[in-house]
């Protein structure tokens, strides 16, 4: 062989240290099927990314126009049929005047004189018909009214009782928070005015008029409260306190004793209350406020 012809040779054919170029060689088997987690490039470009973007538009677009295509067939079916509808509930009124035309005819030709009776008549039935169907819708309209009558009074009263609930109310916290038992009573007699039959109002107005050591003032009250109220055991516990603040022991016995019955937290009230002090020493008084036998 000849050096040019080794020469040539060696520049057509790769040496064995030389690859084919990597476009060049078959591709591995399953290559497609392997996920890219990291592609080196895009995998797309630009413009076909661009491309893509307006045909999803596109696609946006044509499908706004078939649903507005579709609502307007809509709207224009549906007009379609009220037309029809609306001839349909025109028609039906022609023919019932065609037959009342053709019935009154009828009517004429069979004995009555005229189309004027005819209409009379009618008018007179419609007009009786209709004056008892108004009389009946009078006399609903009277029962509504009436009722909405009452329920109106009903309201306006209950509203009245709350706002006087409520002033009561407050006239309470403000004689709880006086300490002198003039002002209490001038709140107790606030009380009385909105409500003359508040026998609490009376009791604790008795019990002021004693701390202002007024016993007699004290029973006219705590009478006008058990008068009111007999079962007030409050009023009774005052008028006891005033029966002995006026030295007259067995009508305050009778007194506490009925209300220990009705509660024994009366039975240790009675041993710290002023007004018993007439009581100190007295056997029946001890036992009723010592029911142990202990005399303190």
């Amino acid at each position: 062989m000849s050096p040019a012809t080794a020469a040539a040779q060696e520049s057509v054919e790769p040496g064995p240290a030389e690859e084919a170029p990597a476009a060049l060689q078959a591709p591995a088997k399953g290559i497609i099927d392997t996920p890219i987690d990291a592609p080196d490039a895009p995998l797309y470009s630009p413009f076909t990314a661009r491309y893509l973007l307006d045909e999803i538009r596109n696609l946006r677009s044509e499908f706004e126009r078939s649903r507005a295509q579709m609502i307007e067939r809509q709207i224009s079916r549906e007009y379609e049929i009220a037309h029809e509808a609306a001839g349909y509930a025109r028609n039906a009124v022609e023919l019932f005047f065609f037959v009342i035309t053709a019935v009154m005819t009828l009517l004429v030709f069979l004995g009555w004189n005229s189309l004027r009776d005819v209409r009379n008549r009618i008018n007179e039935i419609a007009e009786a018909k209709v004056g008892e169907l108004v009389e009946g819708y009078a006399e609903r309209l009277n029962l509504i009214e009436q009722e909405l009558q009452e329920k109106s009074e009903n309201l306006i009263a209950t509203q009245r009782e709350i706002d006087e609930t409520n002033e009561i109310h407050s006239l309470w916290l403000r004689a709880s928070q006086e300490l002198t038992p003039a002002a209490k009573i001038a709140i107790y007699d606030e009380i009385l005015q909105i409500r003359p039959e508040d026998s609490e109002a009376l009791s604790f107005k008795a019990d002021a008029a004693l701390e202002l050591d007024e016993p007699q003032w004290a029973l006219s009250l705590t009478n006008q409260a058990i008068r009111r109220d007999p079962a007030n055991p409050h009023a009774l516990y005052q008028r006891a306190c005033a029966y002995a603040a006026m030295e007259m022991p067995t009508e305050a016995l009778s007194d506490l004793q009925t209300v220990i019955a009705h509660s024994d937290n009366y039975r240790e009230t009675a041993k710290a209350e002023r007004a018993f002090a007439s009581l100190n020493g007295n056997d029946a008084f001890e036992k009723l406020v010592n029911p142990d036998g202990a005399i303190t």
